[in-house]
């Protein structure tokens, strides 16, 4: 009787075992894939249509289109079209303002991604201009520079539906929370799927980041409209026979929920809807893949099976402590608990392999260890399963309000509060935008300016995008309450920018600087960045801007049919020249006001050490090398930065000066 009891015992055990060494297996196959490599390599040669699935995303639809026109992919070969469904906000008029195609869906009684997405493809693939493959990118995220590289070239290769590798954004600041999700996202996506990539397996789709030929979807047309309309769609492709590869080196990446119950929603959907595709669905993948005697169907079987890394663990827990129970009371013999120990061993292996695999920053690594406790906070998810789960509830994932980047008014000047891979994403999209995109970066001297000069701040109100450039400006922007990452200097922004655009052989007109220090910093662009096109450099003789020899100016920006144009004639002259002439330079799309930084990139001056740049001491080198010329401009900036911090101070506790809107 004993040895039936423990045979009983150990059935359960032994299967969850199995599952375990399988995610052990997938781990280590994880770790053996190389990630370093070169970028994909080939011509593309598809015409890729993007399509973002938008229902109420005015805080982070502008990111996400600023980071799909930043693709290295050539401009030329895709399009970028926003659906936006059901939208009750501004998600169409802001999609559109970043330069996106935007097809608007008002069907309120057929909400959802899946319908959205069946609804804009019957549509598309029906026009005269067809593309060649389908990239659907969620509109809360940011694609990585070369994701629509990388799905092609895995396109390339012969597959026809792709998976990126999809994980969540975090940072150092980020929440515990979102720290464990970011490792599940890790282990479940990453790991997983590069694991089976790695053994020659397939992978599934995760709804972000998804490649498929035009053919697949004039063959199988999507048909999955649940909660888990991903993964319904998997199963419909691996039972018709298609492959879903994996592309590893294609990055996209979305935010966690803004909430612990927007978080439990989220996975009560997700969690949920696997459920019911196991349970509807497991029996038919069994029973095809004996009838075909197909062995990567019994793969997907497996894969579905395999529970949620929380539930394993927790029933692999209870498991192992009621067989021990029955150990130690000498009802069950104690071998029952050996499948127990070799499951209970494996998930640790699992997560700590697995996260060596994916190179998991420190951040994730100490969430981790809170682990016992978001299996608590899980436990809930499960218990709520158990009382029914509708799989056609659909419900929208929250947003903080300070998830998009925000403009804050200083002293009336708005300031664009963005980190330097924002601002260049912001950059790259505007080439090739049909207008021109004022760009200037903001120290305390401008601010100054400003406040006795009407014109300027006129100015000032309209270019396009304010940085940060100088270390009181984040101060005050922090004083306001608003996160600053920290200063996104002119003299960064220009080499960092150039470097970005090189490869896409765009044009560079230098404006400005004396003694040919144009010249000289345009010849060294070209040594250090072989891609970029310097098109044309003009010194003008010096004069005010209205007797500037403009027309021969406009002439010379115009016949180098420029795209960018770097201005350097010293502040606040190169920002009235840009505003004064802005209709006239019709084939420029992003114009810089940049100082000084032409003699920087020339050689023939030199920045402050790094330390004193990275603790706002940059002021204090200048003044050392140069001080007649600017101690009284100093000094009349601190008292100005005085009288600008009180009234920074005063409107913040009044509730003013700030703006929270959207960039």
């Amino acid at each position: 009787m004993t040895g039936v009891l423990g045979a009983l015992l150990a059935i359960p055990g032994a299967v969850f075992a199995g599952f375990g060494l399988y995610l052990v297996i997938l781990a280590a196959a994880s770790a053996l894939v190389h990630r370093d490599g070169a970028i994909a390599l080939g011509r593309p040669r598809n015409r890729l249509l993007v399509i973002v699935p938008a229902h109420n995303e005015e805080q982070l639809v502008s990111r996400c289109v600023a980071s799909l026109f930043a693709q290295s992919y050539p401009r030329t070969l895709y399009r970028v079209v926003v659906i936006a469904d059901n939208c009750s906000d501004s998600t169409a008029a802001i999609a559109a303002g970043s330069g996106a195609e935007v097809m608007i869906r008002t069907e309120p009684d057929a909400r959802g991604k899946g319908r959205a997405l069946r609804w804009a493809l019957d549509q598309l693939l029906g026009s005269p201009d067809q593309p060649d493959a389908v990239v659907v990118v969620d509109a809360d995220s940011v694609a990585d520079h070369h994701l629509l590289t990388e799905l092609e070239a895995a396109m390339g290769r012969g597959e026809s539906v792709v998976q990126a590798d999809y994980t969540v954004l975090t940072d150092e600041l980020s929440s515990r929370r979102t720290q464990l999700v970011a490792a599940g996202f890790l282990l479940f996506h990453r790991v997983r799927f590069s694991g089976r990539a790695r053994l020659g397996m397939c992978a599934n789709l995760v709804g972000n980041g998804m490649l498929f030929s035009r053919a697949i979807l004039e063959a199988h047309p999507w048909s999955a409209f649940t909660g888990v309309e991903d993964l319904e769609y998997s199963i419909d492709l691996r039972l018709a026979g298609v492959r879903i590869g994996f592309a590893p080196a294609a990055h996209v990446s979305g935010p966690g929920s803004a909430t612990r119950a927007g978080e439990f929603r989220q996975r009560l959907r997700w969690e949920g809807g696997r459920f019911h595709v196991m349970r509807n669905r497991l029996w038919s993948i069994v029973r095809a893949a004996g009838a075909r005697r197909d062995p990567r169907l019994l793969d997907a079987a497996i894969d579905l099976a395999t529970p949620p890394l929380g539930l394993l663990s927790m029933a692999t827990g209870a498991g192992f402590i009621a067989v021990s129970a029955a150990t130690i009371a000498r009802i069950a013999p104690v071998w029952a608990l050996i499948p127990w120990l070799v499951a209970l061993a494996a998930i640790p292996a699992f997560v700590l392999i697995g996260l060596h695999a994916a190179r998991a920053p420190r951040s994730v690594w100490i969430a981790v260890a809170t682990g016992p406790l978001y299996l608590a906070w899980k436990l809930a998810t499960y218990m709520s399963l158990l009382r029914g789960f509708d799989p056609n509830r659909w419900d929208r994932s929250e947003r903080r309000d300070t998830s998009a980047p925000r403009r804050v008014d200083i002293a009336g000047v708005p300031i664009d509060a963005v980190d330097m891979a924002q601002a260049i994403s912001r950059l790259q999209a505007a080439i090739g935008g049909g207008r021109l995109f004022q760009v200037l970066t903001v120290n305390l001297d401008f601010l100054v300016r400003a406040q006795s000069d009407p014109g300027l701040m006129r100015i000032f109100r309209r270019t396009d995008l304010n940085l940060a450039d100088g270390a009181p400006v984040v101060w005050l922007a922090r004083m306001l309450g608003v996160e600053m990452h920290g200063r996104v200097a002119g003299a960064d922004l220009v080499p960092a920018l150039i470097r970005e655009l090189a490869h896409s052989g765009a044009r560079l007109f230098l404006l400005g600087g004396e003694d040919g220090v144009a010249a000289a910093a345009g010849a060294r662009l070209g040594e250090l960045y072989p891609g970029i096109v310097v098109a044309g450099t003009y010194e003008p003789p010096r004069a005010a801007v209205e007797e500037m020899n403009n027309v021969e100016i406009v002439t010379r920006i115009a016949e180098a049919r420029a795209d960018v144009l770097l201005v350097a004639l010293g502040h606040p002259k190169q920002e009235r020249w840009i505003d004064l002439h802005r209709d006239q330079l019709s084939s420029v799309s992003v114009a810089i006001g940049v100082g000084c930084v032409l003699d920087l990139i020339a050689g023939r001056s030199r920045r402050a050490p790094r330390w004193m740049q990275a603790v706002g001491l940059e002021w204090f080198y200048r003044l050392a090398r140069e001080p007649r010329r600017l101690l009284g401009r100093y000094v009349t900036d601190a008292a100005w930065l005085v009288l600008i911090s009180a009234r920074v101070l005063r409107g913040r506790l009044a509730g003013g000066d700030r703006v929270a809107e959207p960039v």
